[in-house]
């Protein structure tokens, strides 16, 4: 076999497997004491209802995500710190990256669409987030279906194996999907998220 066939195989393979998109950067100045001091101010709004359940909301700001399970805000060091969906996190974010103890998630932007793909919780999660879909496999052998639906709300499916209905509801600037906050919205999603089975 010639060289170049095995080339032209080589760097195809190489094209077909490489990431879209561009890495969104998320690495912003991180927070004084000053900042972390002040009053919360939300900017956005993340409610999420999976199955029966009542249904979580997460709320972000500049520094801080909160919600029922969820407390995480970013130090003077620029990590984000707390508890997210219920567990503890320390997560270092930057140059289309989030990382820390059993997360490893590139963050891409292609376009209009939004790209997360990685590890989440020791799982693989492959999701794209678009104004008009969004879906994929959010981890542990899931899978996420949503599409818009009446005023702030999207509905759909999450299959945890069995489907069951979701809705999801984005207020304020959680709205304004691609150009949301991030990794604030992120974390905000996510934390909605259900343990898997």
């Amino acid at each position: 076999m010639s060289r170049f066939p095995a080339l032209v195989l080589i760097l195809s393979t190489a094209c077909a497997t490489a990431p879209r998109g561009v890495p969104l950067a998320m690495n912003g100045p991180a927070p004084t004491s000053v900042d972390l001091a002040g009053t919360y101010r939300p900017e956005g709004e993340v409610f999420a209802a999976y199955g029966r359940g009542v249904g979580v909301t997460n709320s972000y700001g500049r520094y801080r995500v909160v919600g029922p399970n969820t407390s995480l805000s970013r130090n003077p060091e620029g990590r984000w710190g707390g508890t997210l969906g219920g567990q503890s996190v320390l997560l270092d974010v930057g140059d289309g990256r989030i990382r820390g103890a059993g997360v490893e998630l590139t963050v891409r932007r292609d376009g209009d669409e939004i790209l997360v793909s990685g590890l989440w919780r020791n799982a693989r999660m492959d999701l794209a987030f678009r104004e008009d879909h969004i879906g994929g496999t959010p981890g542990a052998g899931c899978s996420l279906v949503l599409r818009p639906s009446e005023g702030s709300a999207w509905r759909g499916m999450l299959a945890c194996p069995n489907p069951d209905v979701a809705v999801v509801r984005f207020d304020g600037a959680a709205a304004e999907l691609p150009g949301v906050a991030m990794p604030q919205w992120l974390f905000a999603f996510l934390g909605t998220l259900p343990e898997a089975p």
